[in-house]
């Protein structure tokens, strides 16, 4: 999470959303980063409402004066960057009950589809990243595509006057091809209907401002 309540806008990290390239760029001109322990930089959509916007609020921001943005990535996509990331040689010794480097992603999907967090670890989900509750009541007010960083990277730079220049970071090395059947694909879309909505209201501009307490899916 990084925070330029005085440059008029938050950034939410979401994990596997090019957080590291945007802290990166900004962190120089923030008043508020926090990064290095997962729960910090990857703090969510409930939890900063719950705990920075009243930090900001004592330090004279209030919650209308500044935008509150995550980026999301196409849902299926997302999940397979998890996969491949945990193939990594180093999560064999940092963390082996979550290494997938001998796990097809047909069986991480399905396993992920069925709740076991055995294998998948505490993955989440997109649409609760940028939701107040599990109710996945959205309390972001823009979401923009990872996909199209014309749209994110050009209002961030508007939002900081030109000043800063966003590259890339964390940039995985590892390709894997991931093996998904048809049935389980279909059943990952049917599982991220809630995503799926959000992503196809990012379609047309790469950007898209949810009204308050809007749900996905419903």
């Amino acid at each position: 999470m990084i925070a330029l309540p005085s440059h008029g806008f938050v950034v939410l990290s979401m994990p596997k959303c090019a957080s590291t390239s945007i802290v990166n760029a900004l962190s120089g001109k923030a008043d508020v980063v926090l990064r290095g322990h997962p729960r910090l930089k990857h703090m969510n959509c409930r939890q900063f409402h719950t705990r920075m916007v009243p930090i900001l609020r004592n330090a004279g921001y209030q919650r209308k004066d500044y935008e509150v943005v995550s980026l999301f990535r196409e849902p299926v996509e997302w999940l397979e960057s998890w996969w491949r990331y945990r193939s990594r040689p180093a999560v064999v010794t940092e963390n082996p009950d979550k290494y997938t480097g001998e796990m097809s992603f047909e069986h991480f999907a399905e396993r992920y589809i069925a709740g076991d967090q055995t294998i998948t670890g505490k993955v989440g989900r997109p649409a609760r990243f940028v939701a107040l509750s599990n109710d996945l009541d959205l309390g972001v007010d823009r979401i923009f595509a990872l996909d199209r960083p014309e749209a994110w990277q050009t209002w961030i730079v508007d939002k900081m006057d030109g000043t800063v220049k966003i590259g890339t970071a964390n940039v995985s090395t590892e390709r894997r091809e991931p093996d998904l059947t048809a049935d389980t694909r279909a059943s990952l879309v049917d599982f991220f209907a809630p995503e799926y909505d959000i992503w196809a209201r990012l379609q047309d501009t790469g950007s898209w401002a949810p009204e308050k307490g809007y749900v996905p899916g419903s």
